[in-house]
């Protein structure tokens, strides 16, 4: 079963043998910099940091090794493949029913609560991550908690948060994000939105909160389902939003309309690879939270997972591309799709490959087509690659020899204008940034074998599979020695 809170899951990483614990770091780089280093090779515990309590600690790259992904995931630990953990979820989300959250009566992210004037964000170990930000994010690895007004849903989305003062945090939400909707509905009603930050907790909500799911969905019950238990929640103090028990830290209050008050943001290294703008500046226009009170355990830890330049950043992947490749299967009827991998140089989200067996003419345009107007694909998708099941859509070394093989610039090749982007894209202008408009084009990649002469396309030239086995029983003591 998926650990149930982060100290669980922290035990578990280090039985796995996944987990370095270093002790001294500073909160300013040092941190973020062995963060980056490690980054594919270990999970890491900070304690000892200076200018805090001893105990008072950091956790980074929660899911950033092949295993930890998997484990947060509740992959088996004997799938191997990644293409294979994809299918697993995949085929797992048939089922899937979500599993609402159980409210107790308290637990112990409530041992610690600061109220009123004793409210000081400044308390904990917050890192300044990259070298050009502005400023130190205490949400990272974070699920901030809304609720819609109009029917009680609630939402958890990974969005960042910069630390301004004791009692004020900005919490940037790209246009179209759940998250944000729900403030805006607040807002035009005349009030401030409500909102938990919850900086600490177990992998099945990191791995839902940081997933689009579809509207009405609860990440909570996604969570669950995820796990197979329910996740127990607290009310929160200030705001009453649901919080899960065994939080590590929680900073709740209320987020004015930005044209009642708004913060200069950052700039903040992103997921992409790059700052925020061509020069990097603080954003102008960010939402603020006013911090009515902040609940913590017994030595907290704070969850850090600060965006690292791709592929290194790349493990939320494997739900995402399941979420991908089930839409296409199931919510929007593609038939014989053979796999859907969201490349880790795109950072989740730029490249994704879907493999299918050919079937008809224009059966690799249904699928691409329909990658980007699933919920998954719509968002911040650059390029769309279909490939043949021959094709590995995991194998980035594959996939680049079928674009280079197979997809005809001039033929295989279409641009789709106007689609779903957000603010922080490196590729956005200075005119376009100015206008306020976030959208960009997407190319879609037909590397499919042209479907109406595909069976005179030149085989491929790799053993058989049948000369595969007569060579690797025959040799077998060459090979093994290899």
């Amino acid at each position: 079963m998926i650990a149930d809170d982060l100290r669980e899951y922290i035990a578990q990483a280090e039985a796995m043998g996944q987990l370095q614990r270093v002790s001294g770091a500073h909160w300013d780089l040092e941190i973020g910099a062995l963060t980056e280093l490690l980054a594919g090779q270990k999970a890491l515990l900070f304690d000892a940091i200076p200018g805090y309590p001893e105990q008072f600690r950091v956790f980074t790259n929660p899911i950033h090794t092949w295993p930890l992904a998997k484990a947060a995931a509740g992959v088996p630990e004997s799938v191997q493949h990644k293409l294979d953990a994809a299918r697993s979820l995949k085929d797992k989300l048939k089922t899937f029913e979500p599993l609402p959250c159980a409210e107790v009566e308290s637990g112990p992210i409530l041992e610690h609560v600061q109220q009123g004037e004793a409210v000081d964000a400044w308390s904990f170990p917050t890192p300044r991550w990259h070298e050009l930000d502005g400023g130190r994010f205490i949400g990272t690895g974070v699920s901030v908690i809304t609720r819609d007004p109009d029917d009680g849903w609630i939402n958890a989305g990974v969005y960042r948060v910069q630390v301004h003062e004791k009692d004020v945090v900005s919490c940037f939400m790209s246009p179209g994000r759940h998250g944000l909707i729900h403030c805006m509905k607040y807002w035009e009603r005349g009030q401030n939105a409500p909102v938990a930050l919850v900086c600490g907790h177990g992998p099945a909500l990191l791995m839902a909160a940081a997933n689009g799911l579809p509207t009405g969905v609860s990440e909570y019950g996604f969570a669950g389902w995820l796990r197979g238990q329910p996740i127990e929640v607290v009310r929160a103090p200030a705001t009453g939003l649901p919080v899960p028990a065994s939080a590590e830290l929680v900073l709740e209050g209320e987020i004015p309309p930005p044209w009642v008050e708004k913060r200069w943001d950052g700039p903040f290294g992103e997921w992409r690879g790059y700052y925020d703008f061509d020069h990097p500046t603080p954003r102008p226009d960010v939402p603020v939270v006013h911090v009515k009170s902040i609940s913590y355990r017994d030595d907290p830890i704070l969850l850090g997972s600060p965006p690292l330049r791709p592929p290194l950043d790349g493990w939320y992947n494997l739900l995402h591309s399941a979420f991908l490749w089930h839409d296409l299967e199931h919510a929007l009827g593609v038939p014989e799709v053979r796999g859907a991998w969201m490349l880790e140089s795109g950072g989740n989200f730029l490249v994704s490959v879907i493999s299918i067996k050919q079937r008809y003419g224009g059966h690799a345009m249904h699928a691409a087509m329909a990658a980007n107007a699933s919920r998954t694909g719509a968002y911040h998708q650059r390029y769309t690659i279909v490939v043949d099941d021959d094709i590995d859509p995991t194998d980035l070394g594959e996939v680049l020899w079928a674009v280079a093989t197979r997809c005809d610039p001039k033929e295989q090749t279409t641009i789709l204008p106007d689609t779903w982007f957000a603010p922080g894209d490196n590729l956005l202008g200075p005119e376009q940034r100015a206008a306020r408009d976030f959208t960009h084009s997407r190319m879609i990649l037909n590397a499919c074998r042209p479907y109406y002469w595909k069976d005179k396309f030149p085989p491929v030239n790799r053993l058989s599979t049948e000369l595969k086995a007569q060579i690797e029983e025959k040799w077998r003591d060459v090979l093994f020695q290899c």
